[in-house]
């Protein structure tokens, strides 16, 4: 197994200081994550939530969880080669991209503290996640949106899902008989207004923003 890690590379004109206790640390990048069941709309909020934040200025990194086992080498290829022969870390640089590939054998809580940590290294702003109900779920300093196709999956993540929940992002045609109190609604596609909640959300947990 290994982590998918996307950068998107646009620097912010002003960085963003965040202190927070996320995993019993200091942390300089506020975690997003969208859950939710198949084919319902992750990615495309996902998508549009980075192009948002990087139109704004934030330095923003893409992370995704695929459940299934997965690499992105290609067997045969060097790289796969070197894998192969025991390399933990594999890295191959182009004059557009550098591509890591590390080889999970720790359990997922550490690898993911790791990666957090590169993240702040690169100067990450803000960090989009799509999945990793079972790691952030829980974690009171992760904002987090839910997208859905039916009542039962609302249902289901508004009571596995620890708040702060932004929103439920759904299909027009959902109907909902779940009462979801205090968190937001909207309709796919996203549009301004879940942006302007993710922008508020992040601004009022970011003491001295000087951002956008």
């Amino acid at each position: 197994m290994i982590f998918i890690l996307s950068l998107m590379c646009l620097k912010a004109k002003n960085r963003i200081s965040i202190v927070e206790d996320s995993y019993r640390r200091r942390s300089v990048t506020r975690l997003i994550a969208v859950f939710g069941a198949k084919n319902s709309g992750k990615t495309t909020v996902v998508e549009y939530l980075i192009g948002r934040l990087v139109r704004d200025g934030f330095n923003v990194a893409a992370l995704k969880h695929i459940h299934h086992e997965f690499t992105i080498d290609t067997e045969g290829k060097d790289t796969w080669k070197m894998a192969r022969r025991g390399a933990s870390i594999v890295a191959s640089i182009s004059p557009n991209e550098v591509a890591i590939l590390h080889k999970r054998i720790d359990d997922w809580r550490i690898n993911f503290n790791k990666l957090l940590q590169f993240l702040e290294k690169e100067d990450i702003d803000v960090a989009v996640a799509e999945g990793f109900h079972n790691i952030l779920g829980k974690t009171p300093t992760v904002l987090k949106i839910i997208t859905i196709k039916t009542d039962e999956e609302a249902h289901h993540f508004i009571n596995t899902t620890s708040p702060p929940i932004l929103a439920l992002v759904k299909r027009a045609e959902t109907q909902l008989k779940i009462n979801p109190g205090s968190i937001s609604i909207f309709n796919l596609p996203p549009g301004d207004e879940l942006y302007q909640l993710v922008l508020k959300s992040i601004r009022k947990q970011t003491p001295g923003s000087g951002m956008v």
